[in-house]
């Protein structure tokens, strides 16, 4: 579905089809702010950030819509995530002078750096060579009503209808909590919900914890 049909979609879920109740910029607000959530639960939608290898260079940029990150590899051989704490506490002098292949990586989205940093610094041995970042990306605004979510991704299209319950739960929380609101938004978010679990078990991106959901104040399995 594109974001014209989901937020019809929505509308008619939040039963104001007219769109009256709310106006299409909050359903268009809403739809976004659902495809950003299903990200983050999902674990789903996932892009490769190629970076080529400068011997003496540690820090490199970010992707524009780096999110959080899935894995790091080198020339194919995954690196270590590791933090600056640690790093500090393995040496007793300075470590971002120490210089060799790469075994660790430091993702640093502090607004001033936004960087991956390389451990040790790579030298002229691994100048030219691959590094892929995998990430979960903050996926894209639509600007038009022919724009599909999630970036596009065909391969999404199947979960579209759980944005369009997300949606509408959000949106009805922004009017009086009736008992029968508060039935109708927990059944959108058990839809909702029902879709990011198929997406994970789709995709094979399953934890060890179980899956759990996040709403105001309470955790819900």
């Amino acid at each position: 579905m594109n974001r014209g049909e989901l937020r019809t979609l929505t509308s008619r879920l939040c039963e104001d089809p007219g769109q009256t109740r709310f106006t299409p910029a909050q359903y268009n607000d809403g739809i976004d702010k659902a495809a950003k959530q299903f990200v983050m639960d999902s674990k789903a939608l996932y892009k490769d950030f190629a970076i080529t290898v400068v011997a003496g260079t540690a820090a490199y940029s970010l992707p524009t819509d780096f999110q959080y990150e899935k894995e790091v590899t080198l020339n194919g051989v995954e690196l270590k995530p590791i933090s600056r704490a640690s790093l500090q506490g393995m040496k007793s002098d300075r470590w971002d002078d120490d210089e060799g292949t790469p075994k660790y990586f430091i993702i640093d989205p502090e607004e001033a750096r936004k960087t991956l940093t390389l451990y040790p610094k790579p030298t002229s041995t691994d100048s030219g060579t691959a590094i892929v970042l995998t990430y979960y990306p903050v996926p894209s605004t639509m600007s038009a009503d022919g724009d599909t979510p999630l970036n596009g991704s065909a391969l999404m299209v199947q979960f579209h209808i759980g944005l369009a319950h997300w949606a509408a739960w959000l949106l009805m929380s922004y009017l009086p909590q009736t008992p029968e609101i508060s039935q109708k938004r927990a059944e959108f978010f058990g839809n909702y919900q029902a879709k990011v679990t198929e997406a994970i078990q789709t995709f094979g991106n399953t934890k060890s914890e179980p899956l759990g959901f996040h709403v105001k104040d309470v955790r819900v399995r």
